[in-house]
């Protein structure tokens, strides 16, 4: 049972995502890192959690499914529970209105979803262990 929820939460985050920046839910806690690279949006009550969008130099991930017509390998989510994951997106995280830098070595905390901002990048977990690093030079999901 477990496997079918947490394939139905990745479908539904697919589905918010595509819809907009963050699905119909304005994010609670929205942050980028000091460089401006990395953008992301932390969202209480859907099934999407934690969205971040990354610009890189260079894409760990470019084989794109056949069912996204959007951006692909460059945007990375994660639920309450489960391992991260790549999402495909038609629009990109906007820059935060006022400019909500999350300086190295500092953290951000929304239900138990942890994102550490560090130079190398930003890395989020949730409680399970699940998450994603995103840096300039690799992406990695667990």
């Amino acid at each position: 049972m477990s496997m079918v929820w947490s394939s139905f939460m990745r479908v539904c985050a697919l589905l918010l995502v595509a819809l907009g920046s963050s699905g119909a839910a304005d994010p609670d806690i929205a942050f980028q890192s000091p460089s401006g690279n990395i953008r992301c949006e932390m969202t209480r009550g859907v099934p999407l959690a934690v969205r971040c969008d990354l610009g890189v130099d260079q894409q760990s991930y470019t084989n794109r499914p056949a069912a996204c017509d959007g951006d692909w390998g460059t945007t990375f989510g994660l639920g309450q529970t489960g391992r991260g994951f790549l999402v495909c997106v038609t629009a990109p995280v906007p820059a935060p209105v006022t400019s909500n830098v999350l300086p190295y070595g500092r953290r951000a905390i929304l239900d138990g979803i942890i994102c550490r901002s560090e130079r190398t990048g930003v890395t989020c977990t949730n409680l399970e262990g699940g998450g994603f690093e995103v840096r300039r030079a690799a992406q990695r999901i667990f």
